[in-house]
């Protein structure tokens, strides 16, 4: 038998806690008795499916009646209370019943992480915080470890795991988890206090830590922790007092690139709210109201909207936009796409030292200040960019793009490269998506240099080779000494003060450990540079 399971978290105290609400006009689970007999701590609510007429019946009844023909799936819960914790056995669509805000948020991951054969690993997914689009589940026919699985577990966010069990556990085979655990067993419902017995011990046990150490370096909080409210006044006294915060924005993955008209942000019943045509944290704050913050935030929606007034995406939360940092009581916690997550103190220490060690050449390049125009206006990256380039003879690349595989897959070297052979990329800090962008722009443009890629049509040439008469054409430098000296600098534009590497949001600098790796193995030195674009233009 397969089943899955839920822990409740330890502030649940009773059975009535465990479900959640049901409006009064909508189906309700019901309560069923035990027979006579059964001893058990547990209660059952059974949730009866409607009776509909199957997706398919309509083109069937083209050739036959159908009117008697009906579908429905009827879900179970099963309420265990075991050594003063609560379970949910779950059947059907039963997870949809419960109290979620109660449910333990990584349990089913933790308990296969501890029953697992370390060799026997059947699918694993991962998650990147710092992008939203991105999760990649791989699986293999056969079991074997986690390494064989092409996945950045120490760098992402591990969200489920498939194995088969260790040695010794006979009340168990298969396991697979994230918040729920899915597990294979012949044990007989009437028996199952003693499995979630078993299953207790298996959450509070630290064996997964020598087997799968990465797994707590990203640790999801559910909605009922008690931390929660404190990390939610905290990002509320950002947004009123930002300065000095580690707060951002962050435009979704599936938006970048996009052609955006506008954003509108609604919910709070405000009328003739502007829209916002440039997204950034200014302009974000300016359309949040500063009173009742705490009501208000939650119903806060934005929107998408192109240049023809059409909704771009579905609406989502405000604070799904939001990318924040927050060290309480020493431990350090990140909002990243909605969802609150507790970061491993000693990963936070490695990925700072592991930052700490790029160079930081934003006094050597000394690139411009990105001003505003006499219109009080800042111009856009490319105008940024070009007007480095022609102000100082520099190898203009922005927007100028490598034909690598067709007219639909093109490369941009960088946005311009110096005389002293550096291949500067350009962008604003608005996010941990917009920062690996720019990141994973350079790690590709840098794999193609070392594979002297060739490209096509006007492009029919390999792509060192192709940069490298640029720079020749420019200022003479043989093909050797552009291979010696290429240095790849990540220029970043922020108004806040500090050290680049230490302004950024812990998920871009995760990311930037990985993509410096990259960069390494592909022949290129690498450094970053900090681009100063003052909040306030009144002063220049």
């Amino acid at each position: 038998m397969r089943v899955s399971i839920y822990l409740f978290r330890a502030e649940a105290n009773s059975f009535e806690e465990l479900l959640r609400d049901f409006p009064e006009d909508s189906r309700a689970p019901q309560k069923r008795g035990l027979k006579e007999g059964v001893d058990l701590d547990c209660e059952i609510w059974v949730l009866p499916a409607e009776p509909r007429e199957p997706k398919w019946a309509a083109m069937l009844s083209k050739l036959t009646t159908v009117s008697d023909l009906k579908n429905s799936n009827n879900s179970v819960a099963i309420l265990f209370q075991v050594n003063d914790r609560y379970f949910a056995v779950c059947f059907g669509y039963a997870h949809a019943m419960l109290n979620h805000e109660l449910i333990e948020p990584e349990f089913g991951l933790r308990v296969t992480a501890n029953m697992a054969d370390p060799f026997k690993v059947a699918a694993i997914q991962v998650r990147t915080l710092s992008e939203n689009s991105r999760q990649q589940r791989s699986q293999t026919a056969s079991r074997t470890r986690v390494a064989e699985f092409d996945v950045e577990v120490e760098r992402e966010w591990l969200r489920y795991l498939k194995a088969d069990v260790s040695d010794g556990v006979n009340w168990a085979s298969g396991v697979g988890g994230s918040q729920s655990l899915s597990l294979t067993t012949k044990m007989e419902l009437s028996e199952f206090p003693t499995l979630l017995s078993h299953l207790l011990d298996q959450f509070a046990s630290e064996a997964y830590k020598e087997k799968f150490p990465y797994i707590d370096n990203f640790v999801p909080i559910s909605a009922g922790d008690p931390i929660i409210g404190k990390l939610w006044s905290a990002l509320r006294d950002a947004i009123l007092a930002p300065q000095g915060k580690k707060l951002g924005v962050a435009c979704p993955d599936d938006l970048l690139g996009a052609e955006v008209g506008y954003w509108k942000i609604f919910g709070d019943r405000k009328r003739n709210r502007e829209p916002i045509e440039e997204l950034d944290l200014e302009s974000m704050l300016a359309q949040i109201p500063t009173s009742d913050l705490e009501e208000k935030l939650p119903k806060l929606k934005i929107i998408p909207i192109d240049d023809s007034d059409n909704p771009m995406r579905t609406k989502r939360l405000l604070t799904d936009y939001f990318v924040f940092e927050q060290n309480i009581a020493g431990e350090t916690y990140a909002l990243c796409l909605g969802q609150w997550f507790k970061i491993a103190s000693d990963y936070v220490q490695e990925i700072n030292a592991e930052v700490a060690k790029i160079e930081d050449v934003t006094k050597e390049i000394k690139l411009p200040d990105w001003l505003p125009d006499v219109d009080g206006k800042y111009g856009d990256e490319g105008y940024y960019n070009d007007t480095v380039s022609t102000s100082r003879g520099y190898i203009p690349l922005d927007a100028r793009n490598f034909l690598i595989g067709g007219p639909h897959q093109k490369v941009e070297i960088c946005d311009f490269i110096t005389s002293d052979l550096d291949f500067v990329c350009v962008k604003r800090m608005e996010g941990s998506p917009t920062l690996s962008h720019l990141f994973s722009q350079a790690a590709v443009s840098a794999d193609l240099y070392a594979a002297n890629a060739v490209g096509q049509g006007k492009h029919a040439v390999g792509y060192a080779d192709y940069i490298k008469g640029l720079i020749s054409s420019k200022w003479g430098n043989d093909g050797s000494e552009v291979d010696q000296s290429k240095r790849m600098v990540l220029a970043i534009a922020t108004e806040k003060a500090g050290k680049i590497g230490d302004l950024l949001y812990f998920f871009s600098k995760v990311n930037l450990v990985q993509r410096v790796s990259d960069l390494r193995k592909s022949g290129f030195k690498v450094a970053l540079a900090k681009i100063h674009r003052p909040e306030n233009p009144s002063g220049h």
